[in-house]
């Protein structure tokens, strides 16, 4: 997993974090599904994680994003979107 900078949005702090994925079985996989998972820590600046003032929210994907860059991009608009309230089911109304 990679952790990069956190970037500023509305008052919130964002941390992308980018898993490269993993399989269970030293088996053959589709080639589309290597790549990266993403998620998103949302936090109120200075929360610490794991607190209160923080949580992360993951990236439901069917396959994996492919490029790194692409997916540290997906984390940092996820986390706009559900600072914005684009993502139903998701909020920061409580951090």
């Amino acid at each position: 997993m990679s952790a990069l900078q956190p970037g500023i949005y509305k008052g919130f702090e964002l941390y992308p974090l980018v898993f490269s994925r993993v399989f269970a079985h030293s088996k053959a996989h589709p080639r589309y599904a290597e790549g990266y998972d993403v998620a998103v820590r949302i936090s109120r600046p200075g929360a610490e994680a794991g607190t209160q003032g923080s949580r992360v929210f993951r990236l439901q994907l069917e396959n994996a994003v492919s490029d790194f860059g692409m997916a540290r991009n997906a984390a940092y608009q996820r986390g706009r979107d559900i600072i914005d309230g684009k993502v139903d089911g998701e909020s920061v109304d409580d951090l």
